[in-house]
């Protein structure tokens, strides 16, 4: 399953269809003759194995946890997928739309392993990977995809060939607008550079910038939050919560892990105002903060939190850029799906231990319920329990940027379920 994208509506992908056969059987019927690159008929019999493989390997920040529901997978026959849930959950299409529901070749593909980057991808969507070059200590690297004639699903690949490129600063990506190596450039442009390229945009009367590019905005889809990590020791500390979340009060621009636009949002954090945090524990507190140092203006973003929160006079807090086990994260990161449980998946995953049975209840509940009074209120609910947990902090809600030189173009059907940029509407 797919969604187009900031939609709430499921769209069938490789399956023909998708319905709920009974209260907890979702039944999906593949569509005929689908293959995967290399060859191999994609049957019932693959899905099974994927599915299964993803929950077994289980990796971290994957989306693994929005099957949590599955019990089991029966394949009645090579087009045929019933899955078997151990509750009612309506949000199960959902998760089929997730990264994790990715289809790969059982023959080829371990069951108890990542795949190697060394070893070729062999999928069966819009695209083939056919090149990947990866530089881990430049941030850099490039993936060469060429179009999949024989894909069948909802978003079929406009161009021959994509190259994918990867640089580790906003000022290459600039120059390579200037020099005309690029046609399409989304995210990794820092905020100046945005602003230079805006006023170019605002000053021509063709509305591109000097070298080029047209503007394409996307309103709302860059979110930031500030995520305890579920091993931290200070995550416990509920006093300490409440004051990092009162130190970032005043620069809050976001008011729920549910980001405007989603259905479902409902204000649920304090913004602004003079927001006091208050030092309850004697000695100050060491901690360790962690930032994609790839994404745009990380740096920056990372060092303002830092000195608010040594604002309040308790803590000290180091950078770690990249570091997966520090105490807190910057997360710059957009959902799997444009849902309101999606959203919310991190904090449910993981909420304080005081607080883990209701959630769970409440999450349930919702899953279940078709009545759109009850939904919005156990979603209200589950928002505001974040807010008292204070386990997963929104920080700021704003809009990004496609910027596309002439004679290429980005249509809105280019983006995942979730407003990742999915290069299938590419066009030059």
């Amino acid at each position: 399953m797919t969604a187009a994208p900031g939609q709430d509506v499921l769209k069938p992908d490789a399956a023909r269809d998708c319905i709920f056969t009974a209260a907890t059987v979702y039944t999906c019927t593949l569509q005929k003759d689908l293959t995967f690159a290399g060859g191999d008929a994609l049957t019932s019999s693959d899905v099974k194995f994927s599915i299964e493989r993803a929950l077994r390997l289980d990796v971290a920040g994957s989306s693994t946890s929005l099957l949590s529901s599955l019990r089991r997978i029966e394949t009645p026959d090579d087009l045929t997928v019933q899955f078997v849930l151990s509750r009612e959950d309506t949000q199960f299409g959902w998760a089929l739309a997730s990264p994790a529901a990715s289809i790969v070749d059982e023959q080829l593909y371990d069951a108890d392993e990542v795949r190697s980057p060394d070893e070729p991808a062999v999928g069966s969507g819009p695209f083939v990977v056919t090149s990947f070059d990866e530089d881990p200590d430049k941030a850099s690297g490039s993936i060469v995809f060429d179009r999949y004639p024989q894909y069948k699903g909802f978003s079929a690949a406009d161009m021959d060939s994509i190259t994918y490129r990867t640089v580790a600063d906003s000022a290459t990506i600039e120059d390579a607008m200037e020099k005309g190596q690029v046609d399409v450039v989304w995210r990794g442009l820092n905020t100046a550079a945005v602003t230079r390229l805006s006023q170019q945009v605002g000053g021509s009367p063709e509305r591109v910038t000097s070298s080029g590019f047209s503007e394409k905005v996307l309103p709302g889809t860059r979110v930031l939050e500030l995520q305890w990590s579920p091993g931290s020791a200070s995550r416990r500390n509920k006093d300490l919560r409440t004051a990092i979340a009162l130190s970032l009060q005043g620069d809050r621009t976001l008011d729920s892990v549910v980001p405007n636009g989603i259905v479902g949002h409902v204000p649920s954090f304090p913004l602004g105002g003079k927001a006091k945090p208050k030092v309850t524990w004697k000695s100050r507190i060491n901690l360790t903060l962690a930032y994609d140092p790839t994404a745009p203006n990380a740096a920056d973003l990372a060092d303002q939190i830092r000195n608010r929160l040594e604002d309040t006079g308790g803590l000290s807090v180091r950078l770690a850029p990249g570091t997966a086990d520090a105490d807190l994260v910057l997360v710059d990161r957009k959902a799997w799906t444009s849902t309101a449980l999606s959203w919310l998946q991190p904090y449910v995953d993981d909420p304080v231990p005081a607080s883990a049975t209701a959630v769970t209840a409440t999450t349930n509940a919702f899953r279940a319920s078709t009545n759109e009074a009850d939904t919005t209120r156990l979603l209200t609910s589950l928002q505001r329990e974040a807010a008292s947990d204070l386990v997963l902090l929104p920080i700021s809600q704003s809009d990004e940027t496609v910027w596309v030189r002439a004679g290429a173009d980005v249509n809105g059907g280019s983006y995942g379920p979730g407003w990742q940029l999915g290069l299938f509407g590419i066009t030059a």
